[in-house]
């Protein structure tokens, strides 16, 4: 546990440390568990590190939670100042993990030395998928209640996760059912209302000049049915991969596959 923000953060720490800290940013509804299996394959050279978001997982929420670009892009400087990490990291973010650490590095591209990007956006004209209408509605919190249902909830997430990832085994989507608490629930329904497409806009230039002038590869599963796979093409990298097999949770649908590629993007000179 770190303090951030004045509030505890849980952040998983695993690899040699003296070399360049590899920053791992998650999405909704998970928590750092969904690096591990990647992690797995990384830890024996890369120093990975990966928090808990605000209200995900182990973490707690700041008093004063700021659920705008700007205010997820401070969360995680503030984190990196946290974790005294006084050098470039790289990073790799996913889903909903792409708003706190796209936003960051469009303001702060010299923190950053290398970008991974996988099945996430910060683009104005991206239409949200029907969960996505339905968190931002006036049923989200109806929704979210149903997760407390037997049987009906652990079904309901399972269907959802197993049609947007179709490589998650089983104990994958029980592990993120068992982690989609309470407060976890509300933190999303906060951040879909308030991460209006439109309000990508002032941010999407930003990113692009970071991506050009910072090594990015975009790693993307194109069996996912909440991002198109348009969405791939737009960050500005000419390296981009696609995992034809793999869903919107590539890096824990192909673990190893995935990790092969970061390593390969990290130490290429």
């Amino acid at each position: 546990m770190i303090r951030v923000q004045n509030a505890e953060v849980f952040v998983h720490r695993r690899g040699p440390r003296g070399g360049t800290p590899l920053l791992l940013i998650h999405g909704n509804p998970d928590s750092h568990r969904m690096w591990l299996p990647m992690i797995e394959h990384l830890a024996d050279r890369f120093d990975c590190i990966a928090p808990d978001l605000p209200g995900f997982g182990a973490s707690a929420l700041p008093a004063n939670n700021d659920v705008s670009l700007a205010g997820f892009a401070r969360w995680t400087d503030d984190l990196i100042a946290a974790l005294e990490l006084d050098q470039p990291v790289d990073l790799m973010v996913h889903d909903i993990g792409g708003f706190y650490g796209l936003a960051w590095a469009a303001l702060h591209p010299d923190k950053l030395r290398r970008l991974v990007v996988s099945n996430t956006l910060l683009h104005a004209d991206y239409q949200w998928h029907f969960w996505a209408r339905v968190w931002r509605s006036g049923l989200g919190e109806l929704s979210m209640k149903a997760f407390d249902w037997p049987v009906i909830g652990p079904t309901a997430l399972g269907i959802t996760m197993r049609i947007g990832g179709p490589l998650l085994t089983k104990a994958q989507l029980d592990e993120t059912f068992a982690n989609f608490h309470p407060t976890a629930r509300a933190q999303v329904l906060r951040i879909y209302r308030e991460t209006d497409p439109a309000k990508f806009a002032p941010w999407e230039q930003p990113m692009l000049a970071c991506t050009a002038q910072r090594p990015t590869r975009v790693i993307w599963g194109a069996r996912d049915p909440f991002i198109p796979l348009s969405f791939c093409q737009r960050f500005g990298a000419a390296d981009v991969q696609v995992l034809t097999d793999a869903g919107h949770w590539a890096a824990a649908e192909a673990p190893e596959r995935v990790a092969d590629l970061v390593r390969e993007h990290l130490t290429i000179a």
